[in-house]
């Protein structure tokens, strides 16, 4: 599979959900599909002043690369970022203690 496809099918969704924006990611979220999705993810923030959640429940794999990208997803939205995790494999990589990452995260979606 190209990088491209990877990166076209890592977008599951995006919509509006009451004063928010949710980015629904699926599959590997890791070096060949992250700077596409960080790419993406900068034009949504230049687009909308609205608080961004990206949902993450369907993400299979995500390393270092994914945590930059939602990294930077959050200082490019003076933190109004939250994240919807519920794999456990994410959450551990989002919590390391050494990481220091302190995302607001959700095990569902909001009511809007």
């Amino acid at each position: 599979m190209s990088s491209s496809t990877s990166t076209t099918s890592c977008i599951e969704s995006v919509h509006a959900h009451g004063p928010d924006l949710v980015v629904s990611l699926r599959g590997e979220i890791d070096v060949a599909t992250a700077p596409a999705i960080s790419s993406y993810l900068d034009t949504l923030t230049d687009a909308h002043s609205t608080g961004l959640l990206i949902d993450l429940r369907q993400v299979t794999f995500m390393d270092g690369s994914g945590v930059r990208v939602l990294t930077r997803a959050r200082a490019r939205r003076d933190g109004r970022l939250r994240l919807i995790c519920t794999q456990p494999i994410t959450l551990r990589l989002l919590r390391h203690p050494s990481l220091r990452l302190h995302f607001e995260i959700l095990d569902r979606l909001p009511p809007p």
